[in-house]
């Protein structure tokens, strides 16, 4: 590999290049940070405006365009006037956010602003508005980073990966919120973002591309400076490793490779080529300056000379005019040759030549200036035109020069096992079409259609519950190649978890990346550098995008070990020590320098994994050494291996994860659902002779019968998908319920187990079904009756594994598990019919007790619902089995697909279930009455309103379901559909017994609905959230919990409440909360007042709040006059956004040290109009209080305390 000094021969272009690799090392590392914050500066907003408006954090807009959420102003840099009209406004008016949003983020956004208007408070100068697109905020926070970058150059990066140096840097000084991101002031005119923006215009336009050494050096203390500077813990890490890389540049002791010096002109590519046309232009004029002279000087010696010469003198000028062009052309190739490192040595040949044409051009002035101008454009395009090519060029040698090392320091052992993994992996990569028809085997990607699969950001509950990940705003677009999933910013990830529900496809894109790494290394495969944009086109079809098509990323990898971690559950913990013992048990001899090169380890289903049974700390004679948290196995932590974890959401539910080691992903069903099906039906008509154009037939009639029968959530499930297709192929998929597809779906199966084995029935044994035939029907499940027995125990096992109390063994268990429930002659036949599974796997080597599964979970959940529905006796031991293993609200929400099942089979139960799942809500809202804020009832609310339509489509016209739960924040009481009518039946049924209701619409006003729901469950309504605008009477309840924003409420009685927030009222419904509070307000433990009230209202209600704790003030302008009046139970008191003086935080100080109970205080976000040194030097020398932050951002005060009592 060449050495960058060997490339770039002068001293001074040898220092302009480190100064502007140095660039290039910060930028990459300034990029994490703005990745990281521009998200974090979106959700800061988020919560601001939620906080003031009530605009809850999940609710998004992407109908803005810019122009309508930016007043028309002359003050706006953007708006031009022309003939009487703005040209920015032209198209898209000025207008309110259909969703109360955007205005108000567009606000923030100038807030954040460093050069905003501070003296017009209202202004909208400072952001570029021309740079961004309003609705793409709510997706991508990178469109609210470009606010804050310059208009010019920055309108179409459209991803923070495509921002230079200089952007990134204008980012960080224009956005007021990096402050926390560095120790200088960034406020200061010259700080170390200033002084590193000048470095980059130094380097941008050093003249020559040439800078003396102490310049160099200069500007890489410069960036130095500026990385030592940070101080957010989540990049310590990665800026001192910046930081020493820069070090090494400075010395010239780093290893710059090709690839380096390439990356580093392409980041300057348009400079450089402004830069060879400035010196092409110059060159130009001063040719056209001499030849005039000399035209001049000589001109009569010319005419003497073309009269005395004639037509010689002409002929001789064409020839030499074509022999300039023919030296031009041919050395244009040499300058592409020469181009990655030497547009030095380009400049000076260019300007060489030019003066070879000025020899030659005497008399063909005016030709010879149309040649060169156009052969200089020339030039210039195919410059431009083939930087692409050479970098390709560049990166496909460096491929083989990589394996090449590679297999030169591979010893015979590492590359049997290299060649044996290749061949095991092959010979497993096939699948069946479908189990309903198993001898269709084809190859993965005849059928192939890849998953969605998107990064989670951590900060936010997911859906799951437990780790905490936002799914409303993800943290980027869909990944769509592997370099994307394994590298971050260009660097590998040792740690990376893909998270799905059964089904969804976590396996099959195992089995897909194993085998594109079997291609990867074949000897056969190019270079597939071109796949990463490129399109993938079938016969007969438009070109579609290609997704994980990029081979050369997983070529990289010199292995690739695919562990099946349920062959390893309770006995082993170390996934390096699996992979040895596996390839040992073939008999194949093992190295450790394996783990020295790169390598994939790639394991696959976590959640059925648990530890060995193993005290801690282990004994000192056991081979574990893991930590007390055990809930994955120990992985190779090294820089040079990328482990892959697949795994089911609950496992990550409280999994610790590192920030910068880590990345999750969830994969969530296929990209297209149609294209799947596309597949399936092809493969399968390929088989009876069906032509083309009755496949395309079949399938739009296949996607319509799916859309008209509501089936829309299982058909992105793959495995399902598939199922559908296939009864819909054969002519048996039937209308009406779900629980009809699936009865059918069991009856194909064992249909296709008696064709197989060809017999005419499985059982042997009698069982009487009368009491279940409206359950099974009598016309098209033959199959189903006359093996009931077989279906009996199945759905025995089914009921028994889902309520399993270990997780691990609910969906995958062993035979012995099994066998409790049937013979081994039933295992057999089932096996046979498809309905459990026992399929080969990729793993490296499979234990002897091969854990069984059914072929998917829906199918378990409807066979345990049919057990249910077949064992109405023993109705009590069931419902409470289910209720001691689904028994809080993360919990209830896996049972929703077995209590759909059931509505449609057994009414009694479903009304049982039903029940208890209000009844784990209200208990869930009760142990957290001090601590919620909104609950989320609304997926609970789903199930029972779909476990009710599925009971009418199956005739369940008794069905009497409880819902006491109410969530409206979706719902539109004037639409008319299926769920809108079954939601309005549930309530009439449960009207009076009506537990929590929450309201959320800024679109509408407050429904008569709702009202008539408040009054009729007067008895029964405790927990009440409102976020509207109207009027409600809540005459006669008795709630517990109230959060009121913008709803004016009256006839409010406080006897019962505990917890209450007052947010955005009017003063006098304020007032008359307070007043109401003042008399029956005794049993309120937390307040929360955001707006106005009237002061001599609040100071005479305070004092009779005699149980209040906690007291919280938003924007309230009331300062700390009431401190006087505050209760004796006061034990904390928060103020956020309000105005203090000095004065103001001595009194509350002096306040919490006179009580006699510790009393903590906190001030956020507050503004101060004294010095705010002082106030920060007083506290600390004030005894009695325990300081726990003292702290000024911008302008904005954080402050809090906690009183010391003595002894």
């Amino acid at each position: 590999m060449s050495d960058y000094k060997d490339i770039i021969r002068k001293p001074e272009t040898l220092n302009w290049f480190k100064a502007a690799m140095g660039m290039n090392i910060t930028r990459h590392c300034l990029l994490d940070i703005v990745k990281d914050a521009t998200q974090e500066l979106y959700d800061t907003i988020r919560k601001e405006i939620n906080r003031k408006y009530g605009i809850l954090e999940h609710v998004v807009c992407s109908h803005c365009h810019t122009p309508n959420v930016l007043p028309c102003d002359t003050d706006n840099k953007c708006c031009h006037y022309k003939y009487g009209s703005c040209a920015f406004h032209d198209i898209h008016k000025s207008q309110r956010c259909r969703a109360y949003l955007c205005n108000e983020m567009c606000k923030e956004i100038v807030y954040h602003h460093r050069f905003r208007n501070r003296s017009k408070p209202k202004s909208f100068q400072g952001p570029t508005w021309e740079n961004t697109d309003a609705r793409k905020w709510c997706a991508d926070p990178w469109n609210i980073a470009k606010c804050y970058l310059s208009k010019d150059g920055y309108k179409d990066v459209n991803k923070a990966d495509d921002a230079d140096f200089n952007g990134i840097v204008n980012v960080l000084i224009n956005c007021e919120f990096f402050q926390m991101y560095f120790k200088d002031d960034l406020t200061q005119k010259e700080n170390v973002c200033t002084k590193a923006r000048d470095v980059g215009r130094e380097v941008r336009h050093a003249p020559a591309m040439s800078m003396n050494s102490q310049d160099s050096d200069r500007a890489i203390d410069t960036l130095e400076a500026l990385l030592q500077s940070l101080t957010h813990v989540n990049h310590q890490v990665t800026a001192k490793t910046a930081v020493d890389k820069l070090k090494q540049l400075k010395s010239g002791t780093l290893a710059i490779t090709t690839e380096d010096v390439a990356t580093t002109f392409e980041l300057l590519k348009e400079n450089l080529i402004a830069k060879i046309k400035e010196a092409l232009e110059k060159e130009k004029d001063k040719l056209v300056n001499e030849m005039v002279d000399a035209f001049n000087e000589k001109l009569s010696k010319v005419l003497q000379t073309i009269q005395r010469k004639g037509d010689d003198v002409l002929e001789t000028v064409d020839g030499k005019r074509d022999d300039v062009l023919d030296t031009i052309d041919g050395k244009k190739y040499d300058v592409l040759e020469t181009i990655d490192g030497k547009r030095d040595d380009v400049l000076e040949n260019i300007d060489g030549k030019i003066h070879d044409v000025i020899e030659t051009i005497d008399g063909k002035r005016d030709d010879v200036l149309e040649t060169i101008d156009g052969k200089i454009y020339d030039v210039l395009e195919t410059i431009d035109g083939k930087r692409d090519d050479v970098l390709e060029t560049i990166r496909r040698q460096k491929h083989e020069v990589l394996n090449n090392k590679d297999n030169a320091t591979m010893n015979r052992t590492l590359i049997e096992i290299q060649t044996w993994l290749i061949k095991h992996y092959r010979e497993r990569c096939v699948v069946p079409v479908s189990m309903l028809d198993p001898d269709i085997d084809v190859p993965l990607e005849r059928i192939y259609v890849p998953p969605s699969i998107h990064e989670l950001k951590r900060g936010r509950k997911d859906r799951h519950g437990g780790v905490e990940m936002d799914t409303t705003s993800r943290a980027g677009p869909d990944v769509s190649c592997y370099r994307e999933l394994l590298h971050r910013d260009g660097n590998p990830v040792n740690t990376i978890y893909i998270q799905g529900d059964p089904g969804c496809g976590k396996t099959t894109f195992s089995t897909k990346l194993v085998l594109d790494w079997c291609k990867a290394h074949s000897k056969n495969c190019g270079s597939t550098l071109e796949t990463l944009t490129g399109t993938a086109t079938t016969t007969g079809k438009t070109s579609h995008p290609t997704y994980f098509s990029d081979l050369d990323t997983l070529r990289d990898y010199t292995f690739l070990f695919f562990v099946s971690l349920r062959d390893y559950s309770g006995t082993t913990c170390n996934v390096s020590q699996m992979v040895e013992d596996a390839i040992k048990s073939i008999k194949l001899p093992w190295d450790d320098s394996v783990w020295e090169h790169k390598c994939i380890v790639l394991t696959d289903a976590a959640d059925e994994w648990y530890h060995p049974e193993i005290a801690f700390p282990p004994p000192r004679d056991s081979a574990c050494n893991c930590h007390k948290y055990r809930s994955m196995p120990q992985y190779l932590q090294r820089n040079n291996i990328s482990n892959i974890i697949t795994t089911r959401p609950w496992k990550l539910a409280n999994h610790i994860m590192s920030d910068t080691l880590t990345r999750l992903f969830e994969i969530s069903g296929v990209t297209n659902y149609t294209t799947l099906a596309e597949n399936v039906i092809t493969v399968l008509a390929e088989k009876d002779g069906i032509s083309k154009n009755d496949q395309q037939c079949k399938c739009i009639d296949f996607i319509e019968l799916i859309k008209a029968q509501s089936l829309g959530n299982l058909i992105t499930v793959p495995a399902v998908c598939v199922q559908l297709v296939h009864q819909f192929y054969v002519g048996r998929l039937v209308e009406g319920s779900r629980c009809s597809v699936y009865m059918n779906m069991l009856d194909m199966h064992i249909a296709k187990g008696l064709q197989k084995l060809q017999i005419e029935n499985f059982d042997t044994e009698e069982m009487c079904v009368n009491e279940i035939k409206q359950i099974i029907g009598t016309e098209s499940t033959e199959y189903l009756r006359d093996n009931w027995s077989l279906v009996h125990s199945a759905s025995a096992l089914a009921f028994k594994t889902l309520t399993d109390t270990s997780k691990e063994s609910s969906l995958v268990f062993a035979e012995n598990t099994i066998t409790n429930h049937m013979t081994k002659t039933k295992l057999d036949y089932l096996l046979q019919t498809g309905i459990i599974t026992k399929k080969k796997s990729l793993a490296l080597s499979s234990r002897k007790n091969v854990p069984y599964m059914f072929l998917h979970k829906t199918i378990q959940e409807f066979l345990a619902s049919l057990y249910i529905a077949m064992n109405q006796p023993d109705i009590e031991n069931i419902l409470n089995t289910i209720q001691s293993v689904y028994c809080d609200y993360k919990s209830i929400l896996d049972i929703g697909q077995l209590f759909i099942f059931t509505c449609g089979m057994c009414a009694p139960a479903a009304e049982r279930i039903s029940k208890h799942i209000t009844d784990v809500i209200t208990c869930d809202l009760e142990s957290k009455l001090t601590s919620i804020s909104a609950v989320d009832t609304f997926l609970a609310q789903d199930i029972i309103v779909n476990g009710f339509i599925e009971g009418l489509a199956n005739k369940q016209s008794c069905l009497q379901l409880t819902i006491s739960h109410m969530d409206f924040e979706f719902i539109t009481f004037k639409e008319k559909n299926e769920k809108q009518y079954a939601l309005n039946t549930l309530i009439d049924m449960n009207i009076s017994n009506i537990i929590s209701i929450q309201f959320c619409s800024s679109r509408m006003e407050i429904p008569h609905r709702l009202q008539e729901i408040i009054s009729q469950s007067s008895e029964t309504l405790l927990y009440l959230w409102l976020d509207t605008m109207g009027q409600l009477d809540l005459q006669g309840l008795k709630l517990k919990y109230l959060s009121c924003r913008f709803t004016d409420i009256s006839n409010l009685d406080c006897t019962f409440m505990r917890v209450c927030g007052i947010f955005y009222l009017k003063q006098l419904s304020n007032d008359r909360i307070l007043q109401s509070m003042s008399v029956t307000g005794k049993n309120i433990i937390s307040l929360e007042l955001c707006g106005g009230a009237t002061l001599t209202v609040l100071c005479a209600a305070l004092p009779n709040l005699t149980s209040l704790h906690t007291l919280e003030f938003y924007s309230t302008g009331l300062a700390v006059s009431q401190l006087p009046h505050f209760p004796e139970s006061i034990r904390k008191v928060v103020y956020q956004r309000i105005r203090v003086s000095a004065q103001d935080v001595k009194s509350m100080v002096e306040w919490s040290k006179s009580r006699d109970a510790c009393v903590c205080c906190e001030l956020s976000y507050c503004y101060i109009s004294d010095n705010e040194t002082d106030i920060c030097h007083w506290m600390k020398q004030q005894d009695g209080i325990d300081i726990t932050q003292c702290k000024f951002i911008l302008d904005d005060l954080f402050l809090s305390w906690s009183t010391i009592l003595s002894k």
